[in-house]
């Protein structure tokens, strides 16, 4: 089901001042297969906010559960409002999947756009290949070939911008792809407004012609600035949302590879447990099968070890 402490209210960043608030949650289960994303909720607009361009809720792949949105063709335009936001650190991060056979994909991040407006500024554009080789457009300037991504797979894929220092970066597959200066207009490569406006995933591909991909487990996150790769570079192990009451997603150090990580109650009972591998630095754990209450995280590893606390509400 989905859960989302509303992003949208701005008087929340007043008070998510520590390294990471989860501000919103999506795992596209909580719709009906069949119809559109935008008609079932306000948290997703279409581009010109009529539903010609709405994109459907499809059960074809999913990454959790049984669902996922289909972005397809160039009569689908969805887009994730952020506000706008002109200070912090945000990533907007998810899953994303590109079918054997698609003629590619192509998602953006703007400055500036409303479903009311007709006047835009894009921040970055990001385009795929049927062989899953990608080309980013930064601060107005073109890069090809700057990664390859996996085509019949699940991917991760990360907006971040931390509009403070004024960075913005792209990661794919949990790597750092491309960094460039957030606040240039990306269509002239002048200075535009260093905010963060919106996500748009749009069904067009790297030739501007038809695409097909699918996007699941979306997560908007404030105060980080970093992505998957460089949170497992971290000394201690980092949870979210905290309090949770669905989810929680689990960011492990690399000193625990190999190691086991843990949930426990207050009995000590583990109620929860998992090997940590080079593929499960980032885990997540249904707190949906927990009772309220507080619970113990635990890393061990050899001779190191980390305990903290996580809050299960409902």
């Amino acid at each position: 089901m989905k859960k989302h402490v509303l992003f949208f209210s701005l008087c929340l960043l007043a008070v998510t001042s520590h390294a990471q608030t989860t501000l919103f949650t999506d795992d596209m289960e909580g719709y009906t297969t069949g119809q559109g994303i935008a008609e079932q909720t306000d948290d997703w607009d279409t581009w010109d906010g009529t539903p010609a361009f709405d994109a459907m809720i499809s059960e074809d792949f999913s990454s959790s559960g049984s669902k996922s949105v289909k972005i397809q063709g160039t009569t689908t335009d969805i887009v994730l409002p952020l506000g706008p936001v002109n200070s912090g650190k945000y990533d907007v991060r998810w899953k994303m999947y590109i079918p054997a056979g698609s003629p590619g994909a192509y998602f953006n991040g703007l400055h500036q756009w409303a479903n009311n407006s007709g006047i835009y500024q894009w921040a970055v554009d990001v385009f795929f290949t049927s062989a899953g080789i990608v080309n980013v457009t930064a601060g107005g300037v073109a890069s090809v070939n700057v990664a390859t991504v996996p085509v019949g797979q699940w991917f991760d894929a990360q907006i971040t911008a931390d509009m403070d220092a004024d960075v913005g970066k792209i990661y794919l597959g949990g790597e750092m792809v491309i960094e460039w200066q957030w606040s240039l207009d990306n269509t002239t490569g002048a200075q535009g407004l260093n905010q963060f406006a919106a996500v748009n995933f749009y069904g067009a591909n790297a030739g501007n012609g038809q695409g097909l991909y699918y996007v699941d487990d979306v997560e908007v996150i404030e105060s980080t600035g970093v992505g998957v790769a460089e949170q497992a570079e971290a000394a201690t192990p980092v949870w979210y949302p905290n309090p949770a009451d669905e989810v929680v997603f689990l960011d492990l150090p690399t000193w625990s590879e190999g190691g086991r990580v843990m949930l426990l109650d207050l009995t000590g009972r583990v109620v929860y447990g998992a090997q940590v591998t080079r593929e499960s630095m980032r885990l997540r754990v249904d707190a949906g099968a927990l009772t309220s209450g507080i619970y113990l995280v635990k890393v061990v590893n050899g001779g190191k070890a980390f305990t903290g606390k996580l809050t299960v509400r409902r």
